[in-house]
């Protein structure tokens, strides 16, 4: 066991690698020096970007990439005056041999912004400085020409518009927009339209949240009631407001839809509600919308928003309908699961759930708790795992030592892709073992399972394909006791007036039939709202890009002017700091053309891809 002599010469010598690695890597940048930045990375390197350097969230890929990037914004970006955090933990080192890793946060400025980078350093007796980077993170903190409130407004906190006008008067006159427009129009007031609007208000943009829904909140009150998120209160908090220390665990939906309107409330956001978005077409010469809204009279109210963000679903928007041979024959109910609520709608003594994702789980153990025979048909070999087991893979969160944001950040370098990917690989192997009982049952019950894609598990599958898995908390032991049945679609010759026809002639009665088969992507919304030619300058939303970052999310798009927000919760407070930065620096004018992302279906590239192609 080492003295506290000893630690502290330890600390010290690793400090002083990091402060020379520093000192070299700025030196490197500034003289635009290939061979010096090459020196200070290993072979096998990674950088990504969110907002600091390229103006966008993206990923880079091997030593020369990461260089040729480097290199391509400096002149444009201006990155210097780096300095160790004193914000964030002091550089640390943790594990041995091969596997020892020194990790330091950097603070830093650019021409238009405030920054920090996460970094990744592995030791190399045959490095100069005795540490190379192995992978890079930077994020956008601020900018300098926006400065944000640090305490509470002196006096009254709002200004009149007349005499005596009170707080309330006030605030129901800003709500309004009567004599201007919001700079920034946000479609959808749930959690991933309000954090934006907060951290919009905050920067001193005008905002607007439009939803269609009568209350705020309804966009969860109104889904299944046995709705509980899946991932622990820790990691879903919202900035600015902490959640109560008696929330539980996992949250109720009506729980959620009550901390909305609590939020929305105390955060004094804008917002409109029985308000539809009926489309926009976006004017390139004064770079604004023209945005039609209907109000809850029928009427209509036109507005010229500068910016536009999407918040309409999580992943995806519009309920997916799939065409099942013989649907229309059935003489029972068929609903889909966005659509339903309980059991007791429906009177139902036999029941098909179509679909084996969180939803049709959640549905069928409502309906088996209410006497309802039950019967899930599969589609496709899904991941099965304990939700104990599935949070084993953010535990960070839950550890009441460590600060959520101090989380997030660390968490960011964790979702470089290849980082990522052999991540997901141990840990599902890990997770397979430890569910190995449970999976065993299921397969017995009929339920074929899967490893996700090339083995990833769960979590690659949620940022892949927003679906394809469960997470445990009930539902299976019930399948596996036999209480709940599976049968695969793939048997399934047609729907008939009865129920679903079997391939050797059998029929699987049913009085009710519920669509557990997920969403569409968004980019059919953007083509209703926007037209087919913006839908395909966007391209496919809230899937993993070339890169490994959420295609179109939290980032440009290739539409100027149009921003998508959504996700879990955790991931809507990470991101939504760096989406309203990049919307405030666009309204600012600090965003180059050349840093602009070109549209999907265009040849053009960005400064960043030109660079990365050469290099």
């Amino acid at each position: 066991m080492k003295s506290p002599k000893e630690g502290k010469m330890k600390a010290d010598r690793i400090l002083g690698n990091i402060e020379q690695w520093k000192v070299a890597f700025e030196r490197a940048l500034t003289a635009k020096n290939p061979e010096g930045l090459k020196s200070l990375l290993t072979e096998v390197s990674y950088f990504r970007d969110h907002g600091a350097l390229t103006w966008d969230l993206r990923q880079f890929h091997g030593r020369d990439a990461v260089v040729a990037t480097l290199l391509a914004v400096v002149d444009e970006i201006k990155p210097h005056s780096f300095k160790v955090s004193a914000k964030w933990p002091a550089p640390q080192i943790s594990g041995a041999g091969e596997e020892a890793l020194i990790e330091a946060f950097f603070d830093f400025e650019t021409a238009h912004g405030r920054a920090e980078a996460y970094v990744h350093c592995k030791l190399d007796p045959t490095s100069q400085i005795g540490i190379r980077a192995y992978a890079i993170f930077t994020r956008l903190e601020g900018l300098k020409d926006v400065v944000l409130p640090e305490g509470h407004p002196r006096d009254q906190g709002y200004t009149p518009n007349f005499s005596g006008e009170l707080w309330r008067e006030n605030r129901d006159t800003a709500r309004q927009f009567i004599n201007h427009d919001p700079e920034v129009l946000i479609v959808g007031a749930g959690q991933a339209g309000m954090i934006p609007a907060a951290y919009l208000n905050q920067m001193g943009v005008s905002t607007l949240l439009v939803d269609r829904n009568e209350r705020v909140g309804d966009n969860w009150y109104k889904r299944y009631g046995q709705l509980n998120l899946h991932n622990p209160v820790e990691m879903n908090g919202f900035p600015f407001l902490p959640f109560p220390k008696h929330y539980p665990e996992y949250l109720p939906k009506d729980l959620i839809g009550d901390w909305l309107d609590t939020y929305a409330q105390y955060l004094d956001l804008n917002i409109w509600t029985s308000t539809s978005f009926k489309g926009a077409q976006y004017d390139e010469a004064a770079q604004c919308w023209t945005a039609t809204l209907q109000m809850k009279d029928g009427s209509e109210r036109v507005m010229r928003p500068r910016h536009i963000i999407l918040a309409t679903g999580g992943i995806g928007g519009k309920p997916n309908v799939p065409s099942l041979k013989g649907l229309e024959s059935f003489k029972g109910k068929v609903v889909h699961s966005t659509q339903y609520n309980k059991a007791a709608d429906y009177g139902a003594k036999k029941a098909i759930v179509v679909g084996c994702g969180a939803s049709g789980h959640d549905i069928s153990v409502d309906l088996y708790r209410a006497g309802v025979a039950v019967t899930m048909l599969q589609r496709d070999p899904i991941v099965v795992n304990h939700i104990d087991t599935a949070n084993l893979a953010y535990i960070d969160y839950i550890n009441p030592a460590l600060p959520t944001e101090l989380v997030d950040f660390r968490y960011g370098i964790n979702m470089i892709s290849p980082m990522r990917e052999a991540g997901s690989r141990k840990y599902h192997q890990f997770a397979k073992a430890r569910d190995a009982e449970l999976l065993k049952g299921l397969e017995a019950a009929g339920m074929r399972l899967n490893d996700g894609f090339e083995g990833m598990g769960w979590f690659d599958l949620f940022l892949r394909f927003g679906g394809g898995y469960y997470l445990n908390k009930c539902t299976s032991e019930i399948i596996v006791e036999g209480g709940i049945k599976v049968e695969q679609i793939a048997n399934v010759d047609t729907f008939a007036s009865a129920g679903a026809q079997r391939i050797d002639g059998s029929v699987l009665e049913a009085d009710l039939v519920v669509l557990a088969t997920g969403y569409q992507n968004r980019q059919v919304e953007v083509a209703e709202w926007f037209g087919n030619d913006v839908a395909e300058r966007v391209g496919k939303i809230a899937v993993l890009d070339t890169d490994g970052e959420w295609a179109n999310v939290w980032g440009q798009t290739g539409q100027q002017g149009l921003w998508f927000n959504g996700g879990g919760i955790n991931q809507v407070r990470s991101y939504s700091e760096r989406l309203t930065l990049l919307i405030k620096a666009d309204l600012s004018g600090h965003i180059p053309k050349g840093f602009r992302r070109p549209p999907k279906n265009s040849s053009e590239k960005a400064v960043c891809d030109s660079a990365r192609s050469v290099g």
